[in-house]
């Protein structure tokens, strides 16, 4: 492809995206102009649910006017980037799809957003995803449903099912997602990209809502709470086509220190699950998960079974997860809970039910586990697990593994285990199933060794092709 003379940066990676605007060859308007018709192309799609074309082309005039004076421009100059609509952007809606919050502005910007516009890429919009980011699929009561642009009788996935459409149909090049129980790596798979969900407290997580940011009336506050599991557990993460771009994007996404370096070019130690121990798992599945192992073995590397790796999480979790109080949520919607779904509220009130004694047993089981399942990296660098027991859901939410129709949180098992530990974990496709949907694995390194569950994830890549 002639981009000097098409102007067109459709597929590109961010790098070069930028490289092109920077050298003047295709302009920031231009790229701009052009996601804007391939979101005018897709009308049934549903991802953008607040577009800002108008305010996304006077930032891209502004960055060629700091071109043609020779001003020096970021590492994303040009890069179009969407932000799902549960993380803040001062100026844009913030609604976490609720109709509760319908027409709410949002008065400051994430940190993690805002360096990736300090750095040039120009926001889009916001993205649609489930009521609150409560669901495996993407669609709520206020904006309506989110078609899956490659895979279109599937769902995209939930929680950031929105950003994995713009991504995947090449809207936007770089999302800005959250994961909580799976919302970054479940879409990956689903549409088929790559997504990274970063180690804990690598990414500030400022400025998800409800909470910190106060414009859901959330108050005093501050969310995440450092005593919860959704605060302990859920971070802000890039969804991209490439896992360069996820590199890129966390450098910048970041909190201020440098992302270690790619490990050397030597034998790694893998490891490898095919799922079974964590929860029902595909036949195919475990089969994809254990010949990408085998690519790896076959690059040199040290690779061994571990069917046992993180297959103590998901109880703890789940249960966890289920009586973790939700105070923020119920503060937030005080008064508008006619506005918010019934399944919603059933979620708000089941989490307040738990009594002292029994949520202080369920952290206890929980940071066991999590121990339990850390320790794994003291004989090995990474693993293999996969992203789920099957592809890519019905809009109900069903997907048939082997037989048995599994549904909801069910689908989401193998992140959910992963989650628990708070490690990094990079959602990379290796195969296609029998339906020709995407297969995916995650890429699990030791907390802070995100540099290393991406440089696994690039070569699986590249093996997998």
């Amino acid at each position: 492809m002639d981009t000097s003379e098409s102007g067109v940066t459709m597929g590109l990676p961010a790098a070069d995206i930028a490289a092109l605007v920077r050298a003047g060859t295709v302009s920031a308007v231009e790229i701009v102009t052009e996601r804007r018709a391939a979101a005018a192309a897709l009308p049934d799609l549903n991802a953008l649910v607040d577009p800002q074309w108008p305010a996304a082309l006077a930032a891209a005039a502004s960055i060629d006017a700091r071109r043609r004076r020779g001003d020096p421009l970021g590492a994303l100059a040009g890069v179009p980037i969407t932000v799902k609509d549960v993380i803040t952007v001062a100026g844009l809606g913030i609604t976490a799809g609720s109709r509760a919050f319908a027409g709410t502005i949002a008065t400051t910007t994430a940190p993690a957003v805002q360096r990736l516009i300090d750095q040039d890429a120009i926001v889009l919009g916001k993205t649609n995803l489930p009521e609150f980011a409560l669901g495996s699929t993407c669609g709520n009561d206020l904006f309506g449903a989110t078609a899956n642009p490659r895979y279109p009788s599937r769902s995209p996935g939930g929680s950031s099912g929105g950003e994995a459409a713009a991504v995947a149909s090449g809207i936007s090049t770089i999302g800005v997602g959250s994961d909580y129980g799976g919302s970054l790596r479940w879409p990956a798979q689903c549409t088929g990209i790559v997504s990274l969900r970063p180690t804990l407290g690598r990414v500030d997580p400022t400025g998800q809502v409800p909470g910190l940011c106060g414009s859901m009336g959330a108050g005093s506050i501050a969310w995440p709470s450092p005593t919860s599991l959704q605060g302990q557990t859920q971070v802000i993460g890039p969804l991209a086509t490439t896992v360069a771009d996820l590199r890129l994007a966390l450098g910048i996404m970041q909190r201020p220190s440098p992302l270690p370096p790619a490990p050397p070019n030597r034998a790694l130690r893998i490891a490898w699950s095919d799922g079974h121990g964590i929860g029902p798992t595909r036949s195919e599945f475990a089969a994809a998960t254990m010949a990408a192992a085998a690519q790896l073995a076959s690059a040199g590397h040290d690779v061994s079974a571990r069917p046992d790796a993180f297959d103590r999480c998901l109880i703890p979790f789940n249960h966890l997860r289920a009586i973790d109080p939700m105070h923020d949520h119920l503060q937030a919607v005080r008064g508008l809970e006619s506005l918010v779904s019934g399944a919603c509220m059933e979620t708000f009130h089941a989490s307040m039910g738990a009594s002292p004694h029994d949520l202080a047993q369920a952290w206890r089981a929980a940071i066991e586990a999590r121990a339990a399942a850390l320790a794994i990296f003291d004989d090995v660098d990474a693993v293999l697990v996969p992203v789920a027991g099957g592809p890519a859901c019905l809009p109900d939410s069903s997907v048939d593994i082997d037989g048995r129709i599994v549904q909801g949180w069910e689908l989401m098992a193998h992140c959910r285990a992963v989650s628990l530990t708070g490690a990094p974990a990079v959602s990379v496709p290796i195969g296609r199933s029998a339906e020709g949907l995407p297969i995916s694995v995650q890429v699990v390194a030791a907390p802070w060794n995100d540099g290393l569950a991406l440089e696994v994830a690039a070569q699986l890549e590249t093996l997998c092709a």
